[in-house]
C-alpha cells in the first residue's frame, strides 16, 4: 500500500501545532511547533500579525518535510484548525490591512451592548448565542466606527484558518464552526441571513464562501507550492475552529457525550441539535459555534486560562523549579505537577480565582482579575501551586454544571468526559479534575486534539476515509482513565464554594479597580 502522508495544523492563540500523519503506518510520524506573539496595543486589546501566522506555519511545513521520512508527492491533504472569533481585515489579493484581532480582545463593549440593544431579539431568532465583546459583530462594528477607512477598503473579512487557506489556493472560504460567530450567519438553515445582514448594514459580499470543513477547497498554488515545498496536487480542506476539531478528535457524535479541550485556556463541550428551532436548547452564559456535523451546534464553556495560570506561576515564582528541571532533564511542569500532589486537598485553603486574562463564561468580565484568597504565614509555594490547578479546575466544573442544566442531562448521564491538549500530560491535574467534577477523565494517547481533528478531516478530504466518523474511530487511541473518589470531592466541595462566593462578591470590584487604576494613570 502506497503510504499517504495527511498534515494536521492547529493555530493557537501562542503559535502553531503541526502533524504529520503515516496512513500505512497508522500513526503520526512527526510533529512541530512553532510560536508567534500576542500583540497587546492597549488595554482589552489583543492582536495577531496574520504575517506570524503564515511565517509560522512555511516553518513547520518546512521542518515536518526535513525530518520527515515522506516525500513531498506522498502529502495528499492537509487541513488548518484556529482559534476564533478573529477579525481580520485584508484587500482582494488577502494582503492584511491590520492586524487581527483575535478571540481575546474585549475592546468592542460599547458596540456589543449596542447590538443587544437594538438587535438583540432579531439576532437571536438568527443565532441565540449573546453577544460579546469578542464576538465578530462587535468587533465588526467597532472597526466600523473607529477605523471607517480600514473597513471601506476592506475586501474580505477573515478569520486565523481561512487567511491561510486563502494563501494556500487563492479561495476565500470558511467552515460553519467558523461562520456561527458572526451572529449574522443563520445556524436553523445554514446560510449567511441576508435579511439581518440588510438590517445590520452588512455587505455579504465581504464574507467568504460557506462549506464543509472536509471540503477540499483545491489544491496548493504553484506559487505556495514553491514556497512550502509540497506538491501542487495537494489538497486542501475548508478547516474550521480548533474546538470543533478537538471534539471531533475526541469522538463527540451525540449529546450525551462531553469533550474538555485544554491548553493555555480550556473549553468544556457538549452537542446540541439545532435541525428544528424548537428542538434547540442553550445558555447565555455558554459559546454556541457549529460542529463537523451539520445537524449539531456545539454549546460550550470557554475558560481564559488553564494552562496559561501555570505558565504564569512557573514565570513568576517557580525559578528554582525551573533550574531544578534543568539539572534532572525533566519538563519543568512535570515537576510542578508533581510538587502540587505533595500539598493536600484545598491548599490548606488557599483559593485561587484564574482570572489572568480576564473571564469567559460565565462571567465574560474582560476586567476580571486573578486573586489568591485564604493565604497565612505559613503557606507555602507547593500550596500555591495547587490552589491555582483547583481553581482552573473549578472554573471548569463551573462551565460543566451550565453546560449540563442547558443540555438537560444528568451528570450520571455523561459516561466520561474525553479531554485532550497539553495538561492531560499531568496524572495530578486530570484526577484533580475527576474528582471534582465526579465524573470519570478519559485522555487519549495523543493530547494534540484539535491536530489529530484536522488529520481526520485531511482524510476524509483526500478520501482515505469515507466519512468522519470512520476516521475518528480508525485514530482515536485512548490513555488513561482516571475514576472519581468521592471523599476527596466531599474535600475539594469546601473549596468550591469559597471559590464560588468569591466570584459573586469580587465581580463589582473588578471594573471598580480597574477605573481607579486607569484614573491614577492619567
Amino acid at each position: 500500500m502506497c503510504d499517504k502522508i495527511l498534515m494536521g495544523f492547529d493555530f493557537g492563540t501562542n503559535g502553531v501545532k503541526a502533524l504529520a500523519y503515516s496512513t500505512s503506518m497508522e500513526r503520526v510520524a512527526i510533529s512541530a511547533y512553532k510560536s508567534y506573539p500576542v500583540v497587546t496595543p492597549y488595554k482589552n486589546q489583543a492582536e495577531h500579525n496574520p504575517k506570524d501566522w503564515w511565517n509560522a506555519f512555511v516553518w513547520c511545513v518546512g521542518k515536518l518535510l526535513a525530518e520527515g521520512t515522506f516525500q513531498k508527492d506522498q502529502v495528499a491533504a492537509l487541513c488548518i484548525s484556529s482559534h476564533t472569533p478573529t477579525l481580520t481585515p485584508v484587500r482582494e489579493d488577502g494582503e492584511p490591512l491590520m492586524n487581527g484581532m483575535i478571540w481575546a480582545d474585549g475592546r468592542a463593549v460599547e458596540e456589543s451592548l449596542e447590538l443587544r440593544r437594538d438587535y438583540g431579539n432579531e439576532i437571536a431568532s438568527v443565532n441565540p448565542a449573546l453577544i460579546r465583546p469578542y464576538h465578530i459583530i462587535s468587533k465588526l462594528f467597532w472597526l466600523k466606527k473607529h477605523k471607517r477607512e480600514i473597513y471601506n477598503r476592506t475586501a474580505m473579512f477573515l478569520d486565523c484558518s481561512n487567511y491561510i487557506t486563502y494563501r494556500l489556493t487563492s479561495r476565500f472560504t470558511i467552515d460553519r464552526s467558523m461562520a456561527t460567530n458572526y451572529h449574522f450567519y443563520n445556524i436553523f438553515e445554514k446560510k449567511w441571513d441576508e435579511r439581518l445582514a440588510k438590517k445590520l448594514q452588512i455587505n455579504l459580499r465581504q464574507f467568504p464562501e460557506v462549506c464543509d470543513c472536509h471540503e477540499a477547497i483545491g489544491c496548493i498554488t504553484k506559487e505556495s507550492a514553491e514556497e512550502l515545498g509540497l506538491s501542487e496536487h495537494t489538497l486542501v480542506a475548508a478547516g474550521a475552529s480548533d474546538t470543533a476539531m478537538a471534539a471531533l478528535s475526541a469522538g463527540i457524535f451525540n449529546r450525551y457525550q462531553m469533550a474538555y479541550s485544554c491548553g493555555t485556556g480550556s473549553s468544556v463541550v457538549m452537542l446540541q441539535k439545532c435541525t428544528e428551532r424548537e428542538q434547540y436548547k442553550t445558555d447565555s452564559r455558554l459559546i454556541t459555534i457549529g460542529y463537523a456535523d451539520k445537524d449539531y451546534m456545539m454549546n460550550i464553556g470557554v475558560m481564559s486560562n488553564t494552562g496559561g495560570a501555570f505558565k504564569w506561576m512557573k514565570e513568576a515564582v517557580c525559578d528554582m523549579e525551573t533550574l531544578c528541571a534543568v539539572t534532572l532533564h525533566r519538563d519543568v511542569f512535570t515537576v510542578m505537577s508533581d510538587y502540587v500532589t505533595e500539598a493536600p486537598i484545598g491548599a490548606n485553603g488557599i483559593v485561587f480565582l484564574p482570572y489572568l486574562a480576564g473571564e469567559l463564561s460565565p462571567i465574560y468580565n474582560p476586567n476580571a482579575r486573578g486573586v489568591f484568597f485564604g493565604l497565612s504565614g505559613t503557606s507555602t509555594k507547593k500550596e500555591m501551586l495547587r490552589a491555582v490547578m483547583e481553581g482552573t479546575c473549578y472554573a471548569v466544573g463551573q462551565n460543566v454544571d451550565i453546560v449540563l442544566d442547558a443540555q438537560q442531562v444528568r451528570p450520571n448521564e455523561v459516561q466520561e468526559i474525553v479531554a485532550t491538549g497539553g495538561p492531560c500530560k499531568s496524572s495530578a491535574w486530570m484526577q484533580m479534575l475527576s474528582d471534582i467534577l465526579g465524573i470519570p477523565v478519559t485522555i487519549q494517547e495523543n493530547t494534540e486534539g484539535a491536530a489529530m481533528g484536522d488529520v481526520v478531516v485531511a482524510g476524509c478530504t483526500a478520501g482515505v476515509f469515507s466519512s468522519l466518523k470512520e476516521g475518528v474511530e480508525k485514530m482515536k487511541t485512548i490513555g488513561r482513565t482516571y475514576l472519581p473518589d468521592s471523599g476527596a470531592q466531599r474535600e475539594y466541595e469546601i473549596n468550591y464554594q469559597t471559590f464560588c462566593e468569591l466570584q459573586k462578591c469580587l465581580l463589582p470590584c473588578f471594573d471598580s479597580h480597574i477605573q481607579r487604576q486607569e484614573s491614577r494613570q492619567k
